[in-house]
Parts: structure tokens; sequence; C-alpha cells
């Protein structure tokens, strides 16, 4: 059974939390993004639970469901969302050739993602051993089997989106945040929120 994050736009005014959006032509909320707990960074861990006495009734009516007990509930977190995660969802650095070109290839339906890294300081390291001793040389290993570590020359400087990561899932929501508040200003003491769902 699949588990999912769901991520809207909210605010809070007067001690109560009311939803924002997105909504479509017909007036459904809909999620700023969705993501499955395979593929989900952990950014949902941040939230806290939007207490009951915060409960707006349009909050209610968009997040209310009857629970395996038959009791009507929200549940509902929230983050300003000034307080989301920054930085960069790009990521940099040293990645191997070999996944470069598998990323890259557009008849490759599916990539597994980017596991070595090599750090600037690290791979200028590797290049320096590399040009004082020759490339690593075949080792054992604890199990008494064969590998050729890798090479500085197995490595290349590359930049890519991490659609994974919380940098991504936050910066996602801030945009649709911010440019819901642009065509529908909010009154000034309203505090602009993540809101987040799951299950």
């Amino acid at each position: 059974m699949s588990y999912y994050y769901n991520y809207y736009v909210g605010y809070k005014i007067d001690g109560k939390v009311y939803p924002f959006g997105p909504y479509n032509s017909t007036g459904k909320l809909k999620e700023v993004i969705t993501k499955s707990r395979s593929f989900a960074s952990d950014l949902h861990e941040v939230f806290y639970r939007v207490a009951k006495e915060e409960i707006s009734d349009e909050l209610r009516k968009e997040f209310e469901y009857e629970d395996w007990n038959g009791n009507k509930s929200v549940n509902v977190k929230m983050l300003p969302i000034k307080e989301l995660p920054s930085g960069s969802y790009i990521k940099r650095g040293f990645f191997l050739v070999e996944d470069v070109l598998r990323y890259e290839d557009p008849d490759n339906d599916y990539f597994d993602g980017f596991y070595e890294y090599v750090s600037p300081a690290v791979y200028a390291s590797m290049v320096q051993n590399e040009v004082q001793f020759g490339k690593p040389e075949r080792k054992l290993d604890d199990c008494d089997n064969w590998y050729c570590p890798k090479a500085a020359s197995d490595y290349m400087y590359y930049a890519y989106p991490d659609y994974n990561s919380k940098e991504y899932e936050a910066e996602m929501v801030r945009s649709v945040a911010y440019m819901l508040n642009d065509y529908s200003e909010l009154p000034k003491d309203a505090i602009l929120l993540a809101l987040e769902t799951e299950g």
C-alpha cells in the first residue's frame, strides 16, 4: 500500500488556519506537490500538527475525514513558509562518468540515482595522486575478490536537479505560496503557511 506526502498552501490569521490553494477551475483544492514515501525527502519531518483550536471551518471542510473508529478527524500539519528549508536543489560535484551517461541517455527509462560522489577537495587529491603515482591498481577486498578502485578519470564535474530533495519540495511550495499571495493579497497580519497531509 502506497503512502504519500501532500503539500498545500494555507495561512493563519486570528489564531485559525485556513486553506489558501491552489484551487482548480471547479474550486477543488489541489496539492502543490505529492510525493510517495519511496521518493520523498524528509521535509515532512519539520512540520507540526495544527492544533484543534486552530482548525477553521474552511480547513475542516477540505480535510475532515472519518477515521477507522467512525470519529471525524482533521489531521493536517503546518509550517510557516519562512521556515521552509532554503538552498539549491541543483546538486553539483564530481560524479561517475558512467552514471552521467546513463542519466542523460534519452532511451533510458530508469535511472537509480547518483550514489558515487566525490567532493572537489577529494577529486583534486585523486588527480594529484594519479599524476604522481599513476592510476590505482587492482586490490583484494575483505572477501578475497579482486576489484579496481575508481580513478579520477572515472569522474566528471556535473550538475543536475535533485527532484527528490527537500530543497526541491520546499521551493515548489514556496513558489506557489508567493504566487498565490501576489494574486490574492492576504491581510498584513496573516502568516503564510505550508500545509502537509500524509497517508
